[in-house]
């Protein structure tokens, strides 16, 4: 959500500094994660957020965030604004023309955002390690059973399961792609 609000927004809208912000919102995609980790962990802890469930999803919004972004500018860049336009010339409102138009328009784009940004916070380990409380994700799940030898097989099964998980959300997302991509 916060991606295709934030891409509309830089692609739509003249806003003072928007190359500034476009600039800026890539910046957790270029600082280390360990960086990232702890650093989330010092100021979460200085606002009075801490270590729980709620700074994990702090910090995998702040990380994925400039994905989704980057995403939806390139789909908004290249979507025809003269639909948009003629919506309104008809007397449609903003808010109808981007629910109406546009956002059907950009649904390839927000699945693909969406099973990027899944996965990936789903990989970032680090992140989670810094964050988590008394709670663990299922990647800190499996990194503290690695050390017991008697768990190796439910943790392959376990990241088999996950394998296949992701798998079939990729093959879902090629298949909304082809079927936007297809001749009407």
């Amino acid at each position: 959500m916060i991606g295709v609000l934030g891409g509309f927004g830089l692609v739509r809208y003249n806003l003072k500094g928007g190359k500034a912000i476009t600039g800026l919102s890539i910046m957790p995609l270029l600082i280390p994660s360990i960086i990232l980790g702890i650093s989330l962990l010092v100021l979460l802890r200085v606002i009075g957020v801490g270590n729980s469930l709620v700074a994990i999803t702090i910090g995998h919004v702040i990380f994925c965030t400039p994905l989704s972004v980057s995403i939806m500018i390139s789909r908004f860049v290249d979507l025809d604004r003269t639909l948009e336009e003629a919506a309104l010339d008809l007397g449609a409102r903003e808010i109808g023309t981007f629910l109406q138009i546009t956002l059907p328009l950009s649904a390839s784009a927000i699945v693909s955002a969406f099973i990027l940004c899944f996965l990936t916070s789903f990989d970032e380990f680090v992140i989670a390690f810094f964050l988590s409380g008394t709670r663990s994700t299922l990647p800190l799940y499996i990194w503290g059973q690695l050390r017991f030898p008697q768990k190796l097989p439910e943790i392959l099964a376990l990241g088999s399961c996950v394998l296949v998980g992701s798998l079939i959300l990729v093959m879902l997302g090629e298949i909304l792609r082809r079927q936007r991509a297809a001749p009407q």
